[in-house]
């Protein structure tokens, strides 16, 4: 990948520039799209991406996968996902990519809601557009990750939890309170690891309370995108693989 893309995935999508993460949000309008938006991230030389046109390549990616993908293990959607050019290094796409890999996963193994309906690529879409709903910032912005909240999202699709549904509502949130135990790490933001969170949080969920194995979670020293992140954090990090530095 050329050294320009690879700044451009994980920085201002005009011109690469580090992006400033304020602590207040200021009112900007999007270089693309034209639309205005109150957001406290921005590029210091006047570029401003909305989450829609930031994204929108990669949710378009998501609902490709929700139609045709066979997979049948979680970790094989992310993998797809994190490896496809539409995915920029962070960005709010990550938030609908753990319920997109969750749900795919059961769909293609006819596992059906515990209302006994089969999970259909409507489903999935379903908890694609619940997770773009999350803003970009999240995790930092509204103390909660954006990718955690995506496995509450995959398992309250699941158990068909709503606001009014007590014991559902429970077990989703539960899901939601696993990944961000998992991501009290006291660690700079890394929407793969967050992703790897809510994954591992939301398969163990299924596996305990439904005896549903959906296969291996993220493994431990499996990171292949440290050298692309100019925040990593290295051997803090449960994920980073020491040789890909090298």
């Amino acid at each position: 990948m050329a050294k320009e893309q690879t700044e451009h995935n994980m920085a201002c999508m005009v011109c690469g520039t580090q992006l400033v993460y304020d602590k207040t949000s200021q009112e900007q309008e999007c270089i693309y799209c034209g639309s205005t938006e109150a957001s406290p991230i921005y590029c210091p030389d006047g570029h401003f991406v909305c989450d829609s046109c930031h994204s929108k390549d990669a949710i378009a990616f998501l609902e490709l996968l929700a139609e045709v993908d066979t997979s049948t293990e979680p970790i094989d959607v992310v993998d797809k996902a994190l490896t496809h050019p539409s995915f920029k290094f962070h960005g709010p796409e990550h938030h609908s990519l753990v319920p997109t890999a969750i749900l795919i996963a059961m769909k293609n193994r006819g596992i059906p809601k515990t209302d006994g309906v089969q999970i259909t690529p409507e489903v999935v879409l379903e908890g694609i557009r619940r997770g773009s709903k999350i803003p970009g910032g999240f995790c930092g912005y509204a103390g909660t990750c954006g990718a955690c909240v995506g496995s509450g999202v995959a398992v309250a699709l699941y158990i068909g939890s709503t606001p009014r549904s007590g014991a559902e509502r429970k077990i989703a949130h539960a899901a939601t309170t696993d990944a961000m135990h998992l991501s009290m790490d006291g660690l700079r933001r890394c929407c793969k690891r967050a992703t790897y969170y809510g994954l591992t949080a939301a398969m163990n969920l299924l596996k305990k309370e439904f005896d549903i194995d959906l296969g291996a979670i993220p493994e431990v020293g499996a990171c292949k995108y440290s050298e692309r992140n100019r925040d990593c954090e290295h051997e803090d990090c449960i994920y980073f693989q020491k040789e890909s530095t090298k």
